[in-house]
């Protein structure tokens, strides 16, 4: 019995210790399937080593038939889970994206359309002079825009004045988590693979361009 017991110990032990060797990047799924293939290894050396010891060939049988039964099902079960962990992800990651899409059009539109609005008021001044003198404050030296930007400081969107001049303003907003389409594209900011829109202001009025 004391032999079981050990045994026993061991497994969850190994078991244990494999979880925590995957580098953990944010998903549980590589840690889930080092610690399952180390528990069924275990259990069918286990198996092995133990059912030897059965005198009676019919509950040798028995016990492996009933061992296979079980790991076929937990593996078809682990199977399920994955794919409907993956099928999640991507419905939240479409969530977001399409939040962040809004959100971004909301962010671009207002201080274009009103920059544009007060182009066509009888201003003499440039787009992109008429842009700077009304948001000036809110931009940075490293062209972030802050417009929009929460009292806290946290915000899923980055913006850019990626352009301003007396024929077009251009701004760029980036996700900071949500992918885009191509894993390698360079955004405005030097992130890789984020969603990114921007808009263009031209005397004629808004374009938007999602670029990834």
């Amino acid at each position: 019995m004391k032999k079981i017991f050990y045994w026993m110990i061991g497994g969850v032990l190994l078991t244990t210790a494999a979880f925590f060797i995957p580098e953990q990047s944010g998903s549980i799924w590589p840690s889930l399937a080092a610690a399952s293939v180390t528990a069924v290894v275990y259990l069918m050396v286990f198996l092995a080593v133990w059912v030897r010891k059965f005198s009676s060939p019919q509950k040798k049988k028995v016990v492996v038939g009933t061992c296979t039964v079980l790991l076929f099902f937990s593996a078809a079960s682990a199977v399920i889970s994955y794919e409907s962990g993956v099928r999640q992800q991507r419905t939240l990651d479409e969530i977001k994206r399409t939040i962040e899409q809004g959100i971004s059009y909301s962010y671009i539109h207002k201080p274009l359309t009103k920059t544009f609005a007060a182009y066509h008021n009888g201003s003499q001044e440039g787009l992109g002079t008429l842009f700077i003198s009304r948001y000036d404050s809110l931009i940075t030296e490293d062209r972030l825009f802050q417009f929009g930007r929460r009292s806290d400081g946290d915000s899923p969107l980055l913006l850019h004045v990626a352009k301003a001049t007396a024929d077009s303003v251009v701004i760029v907003a980036e996700s900071k988590q949500v992918g885009g389409r191509a894993n390698n594209f360079d955004n405005f900011s030097g992130a890789r693979g984020k969603y990114q829109v921007r808009g263009i202001l031209t005397s004629k009025g808004v374009d938007y361009e999602r670029q990834n």
